[in-house]
């Protein structure tokens, strides 16, 4: 754990003070209401997505998802992006909102395979 995710976490927090200076208002109300930050910085993570592709699965049955055949032994993977940016979970996801309620993005994973750097 002590250098787990040193390099995602310093390019989170460049990233993270770049998005901020290129939307001021975003910044403004940052600096006028410190309360805000735990949940800034969930909307960060969620906002950039770092970490661009999930694990890799192979399928060990044929298997359809929302209309996409997956044969057995086929391989998928995740875009973190894509889920994180998914509107039907965060309305206008492009837009950057410090004051959003963000819970469940997959900045860190989910489940057993949640990273262990989390709380760097």
């Amino acid at each position: 754990l002590l250098i787990a995710g040193h390099e995602t976490t310093a390019n989170m927090l460049a990233l993270g003070a770049f998005a901020l200076l290129e939307h001021p208002e975003q910044l403004a109300e940052l600096r006028a209401n410190p309360d805000l930050m735990p949940g800034a910085v969930e909307e960060l993570m969620r906002y950039l997505s770092i970490v661009h592709i999930g694990p890799v699965r192979t399928a060990v049955a044929d298997v359809e998802i929302e209309g996409q055949l997956i044969r057995a032994g086929e391989s998928v993977t995740v875009s973190v992006p894509a889920a994180n940016w998914d509107p039907a979970k965060f309305p206008e996801p492009e837009r950057l909102d410090l004051t959003r309620r963000t819970s469940g993005h997959l900045a860190f994973g989910h489940g057993v395979h949640q990273c262990l750097r989390q709380n760097l």
